[in-house]
């Protein structure tokens, strides 16, 4: 906790330095591009519909970037990223709904809680390594899944608070973060483009040149001093932050939350976003979230149709862009720039 709070403190200095160095940059100027575009969407549909697409498709950007902080930057692959997602979506929702909290406060106190399982998942997963950590995590999802839908626990906190919280019905009836959706579309816009912007500055930072070591090389970055525990578990809290961040969205975007979102499927949706838009990249989950989100859309109607198409779109994916989509298309966009400038 106290190398998060100093961390906190030096970011302003820090980030001065690095926004300096990386505005100068092509990747900067088409990023800048891009978020131009999303805060004019409103300008050219208020449509609630699409609007709600664009809105989560931004939630699962967070989503997506939380976990290739853990498993791109810092070597930790999870299969339990749900978790996060989970608890904060049921703390917003619960604080909304039952103790009438503004919705930013109850944002932030989910994600708190977030960050405080992203410790109770860490200290023990690292004991585990690869494919036992993934396996690991994976438990700890179908654990909580399993937690939050039984009867007893339900009936149980109902009659000592008389509100819902476990059981299949989980919580309902949760207030947006505004009835206008161009405010709710706006809010996300703006935490999304922070969370993104404060995850890519640790993976530049000090800090984040330990996690890649850490990646890269375990075994000898505890070699040469560091304490790679702390770190590692370090990396487990600011994951479960921004997933938490996603998760209290979550519930409010879709007016409420239950049992299914502990489901190791929402993990897995994390990952494939991540993978399509490229790993060890942050803002390449943005990419994998638009196809991902626009095109669960698409294949809506297609009923049991979907799932097979979604997967062979996958697959396609993984076989001509197996690093991503970010790089390649950055590159191409370069390409076609420099010729536009006769360079």
């Amino acid at each position: 906790m106290r190398i998060i709070i100093k961390k906190i403190a030096e970011f302003p200095s820090n980030f001065q330095s690095y926004f300096r160095d990386w505005i100068s940059t092509f990747r900067a100027k088409v990023t800048v591009i891009c978020l131009i575009g999303l805060s004019l969407v409103p300008l050219l549909t208020q449509n609630p519909y699409f609007l709600g697409i664009f809105t989560t498709f931004m939630i699962f950007t967070i989503f997506a970037a939380s976990w290739d902080f853990l498993a791109g930057f810092v070597g930790q692959v999870s299969f339990g990223q749900a978790v996060f997602l989970g608890v904060s979506g049921y703390v917003t929702a619960y604080l909304i709904r039952y103790l009438s909290f503004p919705w930013w406060l109850s944002l932030v106190i989910g994600s708190i809680i977030a960050v405080i399982f992203g410790l109770i998942i860490g200290i023990p997963a690292l004991r585990l390594k690869g494919p036992y950590l993934a396996l690991g995590t994976l438990a700890m999802s179908l654990i909580m899944y399993q937690v939050f839908l039984m009867g007893s626990l339900a009936t149980m906190w109902e009659n000592a608070f008389g509100t819902n919280l476990f059981g299949a019905e989980g919580v309902s009836q949760i207030t947006p973060i505004s009835s206008d959706t161009v405010v709710e579309y706006f809010a996300t816009f703006l935490i999304m483009s922070v969370s993104l912007l404060i995850l890519t500055h640790i993976t530049k930072s000090n800090v984040g040149t330990i996690f890649k070591a850490i990646r890269d090389d375990e075994t000898g970055t505890s070699a040469s001093g560091i304490n790679t525990t702390k770190y590692k578990i370090l990396a487990f809290m600011i994951s479960g932050l921004f997933a938490g961040v996603a998760g209290g969205l979550f519930a409010m975007r879709f007016r409420g939350v239950n049992p299914g979102v502990f489901q190791p499927l929402y993990s897995f949706y994390a990952i494939i976003i991540a993978a399509m838009g490229g790993l060890a990249t942050i803002s390449g989950s943005a990419i994998g979230a638009l196809i991902f989100v626009f095109l669960g859309e698409i294949l809506r109607d297609t009923q049991d149709l979907s799932l097979l198409i979604f997967s062979i779109i996958l697959i396609l994916f993984i076989r001509f862009a197996e690093h991503g989509l970010l790089k390649p298309t950055l590159e191409r966009i370069q390409e076609l720039w420099d010729i536009v400038l006769g360079r």
